[in-house]
């Protein structure tokens, strides 16, 4: 029998499969996933949305969040002051990790909701079909289908051009930012 077993990436963008065999005759062999304990220090992929068919983030930084139940800030502090700069520049990335991530879904799940209704609504339109379909109703169905995604493409390109600039401009401004916090921590290394 075939075992997979998952683990996470440290970088969280994915994860690393590894395939383990065992003698266990017992019945037919398939991947299964394991459970894979989360931990603070490392990003984990989840199961793909049924909606928005995109696999999400779930992001290991909760206890790297700064506390809101101090009445002081760490700004305050000279000695921490460039800290809190680092913390501020941490969790502006982050934040707009997530908030790319949650535009992605949101206009891939209501695109796939239009374009699932749509769907239905062109196939509810067909006569109904034998069972089994002839040739020639499975030929209408498509050649409907064939319609409806020329039509579909259609009426959705510019909608789809725009969206796509806008992702763009989204991922290139949180890369600059990735950057800026790695060299803003190489730079603390070395001044240290």
């Amino acid at each position: 029998m075939l075992r997979l077993t998952l683990t996470p990436i440290r970088s969280g963008l994915a994860y690393r499969a590894a395939i383990h065999t065992s003698s266990n005759a017992a019945g037919p062999s398939r991947p299964r996933r394991t459970p894979v304990e989360q931990s603070d220090d490392v990003d984990l992929v989840a199961p793909p949305d049924p909606v928005s068919n995109i696999r999400p983030m779930i992001y290991a930084h909760a206890s790297r969040l700064p506390t809101l139940s101090s009445p002081y800030s760490s700004a305050e502090f000279p000695y921490a002051e460039k800290d809190a700069k680092m913390q501020d520049l941490e969790l502006e990335w982050r934040l707009r990790k997530e908030r790319l991530d949650v535009m992605n879904h949101k206009f891939w799940a209501a695109t796939n909701l239009d374009f699932q209704a749509r769907l239905a609504n062109r196939l509810a339109a067909l006569p109904s079909a034998s069972d089994p379909p002839t040739d020639e109703q499975t030929a209408l169905r498509e050649e409907v289908m064939s319609q409806f995604y020329a039509d579909w493409l259609a009426a959705n390109k510019y909608k789809q051009v725009e969206w796509v600039k806008v992702w763009w401009r989204e991922l290139w401004a949180s890369l600059k930012m990735d950057l800026r916090l790695h060299i803003a921590r190489r730079t603390r290394f070395f001044r240290q």
